[in-house]
């Protein structure tokens, strides 16, 4: 039977029995209990409600706009319209997208990318890979055709996942090369996951009318060889608002004073609790289902810190030297610095160039007046009064260049 999903960004979402089956899975299952934003979610009121969102609503997103954009350019693009069965991508490309779209993320870690600065080395996109063998395992009567030829298109799922085709050992005709840009685009990074988690931030930020880039997917076709996706070059400051907005949420939202602090939080936590081989064991398949946030959060309930990341601790900015005395005044209190910094919009924008059709040459350049963003947090956590007191040392540098994004 058909799975049928209220979505918040998407509303009302149809899954196939094959693809219900996979969703049902305790693997994928246990993305319902990963914050799509990690900590940011504790904080990020607007409002005054609080929307949670998980990396379970992301990854089913992602999945429906995969298959709104496959069905697109099926749509706009003559030869597959007068020359594929039915029109039609092949089932075995058009099922390994869709289920790199859903599975892409099956591998994240607790919290999200918060886990990133416990372990710099985890990596979420090849653990996917090991849980999805495992998935394909247990669920041996799903996609048979997926697994002929020495399991080409489970393989190709793969890699389609961390977009790179080097991943993938198995001969891809030229033809259908345009499969790997719709999940993980590492050609223009115009992707299916950008579209889904913008969205779907942008609802949680109150922001959503700067997401307003369907049009770029909808109206996107595969070149005549095959090799890439190209959008329509009246779309084209549709494509400039999509990176801008990813830019813009980076400034104003993923680098939040309090969300930098709560990482850093974080990861003296678990660094203090875990050794590199505890951790490593819950990065196994046999123990992956209890990697979840609630349950690393229960194992360190009772280190000192941890109730510094509750939503309830009060943030107070101080200047320098009152910073300082207060420091002095909290010997043994944890006290640290965290560096960051945020690129130019244009450092945002494609490294490669844009298809767009009919061919118009250049985007039209656009004066970049953004900024090289670098701020230093100093914090200190104090106990005696639940309060983290922080300073911050701006390092911004000014400039101007005008923008080009090539096409």
């Amino acid at each position: 039977m058909p799975l049928e999903i209220s979505d918040g960004v998407h509303g009302k979402i149809i899954i196939p029995e094959d693809i219900g089956i996979i969703i049902r899975n305790p693997l994928f299952a246990r993305l319902k209990s990963i914050r799509q934003l990690g900590f940011l979610n504790f904080r990020s009121k607007m409002d005054d409600r609080i929307i949670e969102c998980s990396r379970y609503e992301h990854s089913i997103g992602t999945y429906y706009l995969a298959l709104k954009a496959i069905e697109a350019s099926e749509r706009n693009t003559e030869w597959i319209k007068s020359n594929q069965v039915g029109g039609k991508i092949p089932a075995l490309y058009r099922d390994a997208v869709l289920l790199a779209a859903l599975l892409h993320d099956i591998g994240h870690a607790a919290f999200s990318h918060s886990w990133e600065d416990v372990d710099p080395n985890y990596d979420h996109e090849m653990t996917s890979w090991k849980l999805i063998d495992k998935i394909f395992t247990e669920n041996c009567e799903i996609f048979s055709h997926l697994r002929d030829n020495s399991n080409y298109g489970i393989d190709l799922i793969k890699a389609l996942i961390t977009g790179h085709r080097k991943h993938f050992s198995h001969f891809l005709p030229d033809q259908y090369r345009f499969i790997f840009e719709f999940v993980s685009n590492k050609y223009c990074q115009i992707d299916v996951d950008k579209w889904d988690y913008l969205k779907r931030d942008g609802r949680v930020f109150g922001e959503e009318s700067l997401t307003d880039f369907e049009d770029v997917f909808l109206n996107a076709r595969v070149t005549e060889d095959g090799n890439h996706i190209e959008y329509l070059c009246s779309d084209r400051y549709k494509i400039i608002q999509l990176f801008t907005t990813r830019w813009r949420f980076y400034r104003d939202y993923y680098c939040q004073t309090h969300n930098i602090i709560s990482n850093a939080i974080f990861k003296k936590i678990i660094r203090r609790n875990f050794t590199l081989s505890e951790l490593e064991k819950c990065y196994q398949a046999d123990t992956f289902l209890n990697f979840i946030d609630e349950k690393i959060l229960s194992a360190v309930k009772n280190d000192s810190l941890t109730r510094f990341l509750n939503k309830s601790v009060a943030y107070k900015e101080i200047p320098s030297k009152k910073f300082k005395a207060i420091c002095e005044c909290l010997p043994n209190s944890y006290a640290d610095s965290e560096t960051f910094h945020i690129q130019p919009v244009s450092k945002y924008f494609p490294k490669n160039k844009v298809c767009l059709y009919p061919d118009r040459g250049n985007f039209d350049t656009i004066s970049d007046e953004t900024i090289f963003i670098k701020k230093t947090i100093n914090f200190v956590c104090s106990e005696s009064d639940n309060v983290i007191y922080f300073n911050i040392k701006d390092e911004t540098k000014y400039f101007q260049q005008d923008l080009c994004l090539d096409a």
